[in-house]
């Protein structure tokens, strides 16, 4: 009966057409079924109240809680809210909930609902106890109170939770989570199969094996993951790169040390002896920012920006309108497509993803200008003085600390000094030596490209830049690459409201000495 009710209440023409939003911080099982139930509850609340729901908003598995999670159907219901209907037409005049902390944990979401719901008179809302007026104040100001005291305990967990996490680790235990491959379902006691497989493949790594070798034999003989996957070189990579796999505790990506400045030691069987584990390390952190070829050979650096890109000054271009406070917006340009498809448009984005919004550009005539300045450059640098070129200084002081670190480790393999003394000091000689070749490489390279720009055939460069590909122009990522050579970016100036003539001097390039 009550369900016919329902039904004969549903087709009345009269009912108030609200939306239902449930939300659920982890869906464990995966089968959504926690949302559905607030679904349900909240299609009786709106039936209760002489009310129908015309959607349903739902966010399954998103935590309200943290300020990094976007929430997709909550931000598209205030929307929805403040139009009053829905993108189809349908009109909306309300919201019906299971509970408000299931709307929002932030005060600063919850003052966002209440003025998208209040934009305009006559709303109704209610959760499954009662119907609430958000147009009293006292209404709202005990919701964004509610919201105050979750978000205050969500902070009181969180710190609970990080305290706990610290003892657990400076005691050396094992953490929750999916099994580690080498390990059994205690995360403590080894499994002997999988504990030689990596083992092995940690030893063949140090001794010039490639990750994708070792990987492929892998696949061959059908070894998996504990999910079930097969093994790729990321995932590989990951593995041995942790600090379990010589018994070694890690929290938020470093090593926990005991107040001695040791690493402390877990409670879980090793895999690896703490040597063999940093041969392994050592490898994978000469790796970083460098290609590495299938036979596991590293190359040449990665250039700044490597992934590919669609236009020409992705990445370059910053907003350059002002601030209260000083300064500019300084938020990396953003692209879009005109209505029409024919060319592109280079924006700061809006204040929800860290933009301002304000500045805008038409792409192609920018690209015309920058690339002009670019060429210009360059045929500029031909007639630089090869004497002028930046001279490293650094190479004995280099050679030193490598020589210290070569032969503290040294003494620590023949057991002559201790753990804490060599754990003591190889951080700080490790971090001084990736300082000094970072800068060898800046300085050394800075060099290179000005003696190769000295060679560079710029009447060449300037006839094919706008040509096409297909005419034998220059490919874009060769033209991002000169670009990039020249320009650490450039600074677009706002040009005011309306429709203004393009200044090119709006835009402001800052040059690499």
């Amino acid at each position: 009966m009550p369900v016919l009710k329902l039904a004969t209440l549903t087709e009345r023409t009269d009912l108030v057409p609200v939306v239902s939003y449930a939300r659920i911080s982890a869906d464990l099982r995966g089968d959504e079924h926690g949302v559905q139930d607030q679904h349900r509850v909240n299609r009786e609340t709106a039936a209760r109240h002489g009310w129908t729901v015309v959607h349903e908003f739902t966010d399954n598995d998103k935590s309200a809680a943290k300020a990094d999670v976007y929430r997709d159907d909550f931000e598209a219901m205030l929307k929805v809210l403040k139009a009053g209907k829905l993108p189809d037409g349908t009109e909306v005049r309300g919201v019906v909930i299971i509970a408000e902390d299931r709307l929002a944990r932030r005060p600063g979401d919850y003052e966002r609902f209440v003025e998208a719901t209040t934009y305009r008179d006559g709303r109704v809302f209610a959760d499954a106890k009662q119907a609430k007026d958000l147009y009293s104040e006292d209404v709202e100001s005990m919701g964004l109170f509610g919201a105050v005291i979750s978000k205050m305990e969500v902070r009181k967990m969180q710190r609970r939770m990080r305290r706990s996490h610290e003892a657990r680790a400076l005691d050396g235990r094992a953490v929750g989570g999916p099994r580690p491959f080498g390990w059994k379902e205690d995360r403590i006691t080894l499994e002997e199969t999988e504990a030689a497989l990596l083992r092995q493949a940690a030893r063949d790594f140090a001794a010039g094996t490639s990750l994708y070798a070792i990987v492929m034999d892998w696949q061959r003989r059908g070894v998996k993951t504990p999910r079930g996957n097969y093994w790729q070189t990321r995932t590989l990579s990951s593995a041995l790169a942790k600090p379990r796999m010589c018994g070694y505790r890690e929290l938020r990506g470093e090593l926990v040390r005991d107040t001695s400045g040791a690493p402390v030691v877990g409670e879980w069987r090793p895999i690896l002896t703490p040597a063999e584990w940093l041969a392994v390390r050592n490898v994978l952190d000469s790796r970083k920012g460098h290609s590495v070829r299938r036979g596991g050979v590293v190359g040449d650096p990665l250039p700044h920006d490597y992934r590919e890109h669609r236009y020409l000054l992705t990445g370059v271009l910053r907003c350059g309108r002002p601030v209260d406070g000083g300064g500019v917006c300084n938020v990396p340009l953003r692209t879009k497509r005109t209505k029409d498809g024919k060319r592109h448009i280079y924006f700061c984005p809006g204040q929800d993803v860290g933009g301002c919004g304000g500045v805008a550009r038409r792409g192609d005539l920018v690209d015309f200008a920058i690339s002009e300045l670019v060429l210009d450059q360059m045929e500029l640098a031909q007639y630089a003085d090869a004497d002028d070129s930046p001279q490293w200084t650094g190479e004995q002081e280099l050679a030193d600390k490598e020589e210290q670190l070569e032969e503290l480790t040294r003494r620590w393999r023949a057991r002559k000094i201790s753990n804490n003394l060599y754990f003591g000091n190889v951080g700080v000689l490790e971090s001084d030596i990736a300082r000094l070749r970072s800068e060898k490489n800046r300085i050394t390279g800075r060099a290179e490209r000005q003696r190769a720009s000295m060679a560079t055939d710029v009447k060449e460069i300037r006839r094919r830049w706008y040509l096409s590909e297909e005419e034998g122009g220059l490919p874009l990522s060769r033209k991002r690459a000169h670009v990039r050579e020249m320009l650490h970016a450039v600074i677009v100036h706002p040009a005011g409201k309306g429709r203004a003539t393009f200044n090119p001097d709006l835009l402001e390039p800052v040059w690499v000495e």
